[in-house]
């Protein structure tokens, strides 16, 4: 078996998997070398073809157990473990509010008391320009943070909701056995990574609601502080699709947005997978 390369990229983060046989990764040294590496880059790119998704949930297993996503009308009824992410603009100006929602920056699932781990993304139909999905290190938003202001926030916590006023466009509707699955819950302002021991900067634009203690309008005011370090390109990375691309990223230290720039009426399919995480602390 010819063991795959591991190309850092020229960014922020990420990295880049050359000569990888996709049908090996359940081989414990290639699951071994592609979980280092999403820990070391927090963001893993794998080129290669179009995936069912029986292979990509196959697949998927490289980096934990895969899970089912709240919603259950986006979810491959064969294989449920796999989302499938229709973010197609359509002519009379309508979308999924996946699409719309996914414009700001965010991590998936963080309003879930145990979010995921890692999420894989796997394109299927893409435009033919446009739609660049970028990623943030919040590992360097948390360093970049006057010592001051990380002395403040170290030991905060925060209330994450499915929606929030923060957030700019209101997500999906839920079903009434999905709305009693998804609690608002509390996470730490500042997450420990526990693979590598490292500080990042827990934020969501969609979905993290108030800092607990504090007053709204105080509440307010730090996390737009904090959200314009994020915003900051040196932290970013902008991935450009080709069909059959895989790109798994650490929900536990980045944050993610998509360019909906891309021509009405073009088709943006994707397929997804979400990873089983651990409570953050």
């Amino acid at each position: 078996m010819v063991e795959p390369e591991v190309i850092p990229l020229k960014a922020a983060l990420g990295a880049r998997v050359q000569g990888l046989d996709r049908s090996t990764v359940s081989a414990p040294e290639i699951a071994a070398l592609l979980d280092h590496a999403l820990a070391e880059h927090l963001l893993v790119v794998v080129p290669g073809d179009r995936m069912t998704p029986e292979q990509m949930r196959d697949f998927s297993m490289a980096f934990g157990t895969p899970q089912k996503q709240l919603l259950r009308y986006k979810r491959s009824g064969p294989v449920p473990e796999v989302s499938i992410m229709v973010s197609t603009l359509m002519d009379d100006g309508s979308t999924d509010k996946t699409a719309l929602r996914a414009e700001d920056w965010h991590t998936d699932d963080s309003y879930m008391a145990i979010p995921a781990k890692a999420t894989l993304l796997h394109s299927i139909e893409i435009p033919s320009r446009g739609g660049t999905t970028w990623f943030c290190n919040m590992h360097s938003v948390y360093e970049s943070l006057p010592e001051a202001t990380r002395r403040r926030i170290d030991g905060l916590r925060a209330i994450h909701s499915y929606d929030t006023a923060r957030a700019r466009n209101r997500p999906s509707q839920r079903t009434d056995q999905e709305i009693a699955e998804t609690p608002d819950v509390e996470h730490p302002l500042v997450r420990t990574h526990p693979g590598t021991g490292r500080k990042a900067l827990y934020l969501n634009f969609n979905r993290l609601d108030r800092i607990v203690g504090l007053e709204r309008e105080e509440s307010d005011d730090l996390l737009d502080q904090l959200a314009e370090e994020a915003r900051k390109p040196e932290h970013h990375f902008g991935h450009r699709w080709s069909v059959g691309d895989v790109v798994i990223w650490d929900n536990r230290a980045t944050m993610h947005r998509v360019d909906v720039d891309y021509p009405v009426g073009e088709r943006r399919i994707m397929q997804r997978v979400l990873i089983e995480g651990d409570k953050p602390f």
